[in-house]
């Protein structure tokens, strides 16, 4: 799937995403805290996704539990 990151919030894109692989925000975090060996790697996780503020590694931890990469491309010129 590919999805074009635009006029949407960070949190509506993280959930869009969740659904789509039929995930919880909830769910979510959890694999999240099991990839980083059980430490509570995102205590203000849902803060953090309400007021845009996650770190680029930690939207790369995501898309990783996700199943997703970052891929950047070129703008093509029309």
């Amino acid at each position: 799937m590919d999805y074009k990151f635009e006029n949407i919030t960070l949190l509506d894109f993280i959930k869009t995403l969740c659904a789509y692989k039929g995930m919880s925000l909830r769910k979510l975090l959890a694999r999240l805290d099991v990839t980083q060996n059980g430490k509570s790697y995102y205590p203000s996780f849902y803060n953090k996704l309400k007021n845009n503020t996650l770190k680029f590694k930690e939207i790369n931890d995501i898309a990783n539990v996700l199943g997703y990469e970052i891929v950047f491309r070129e703008i093509r010129k029309k």
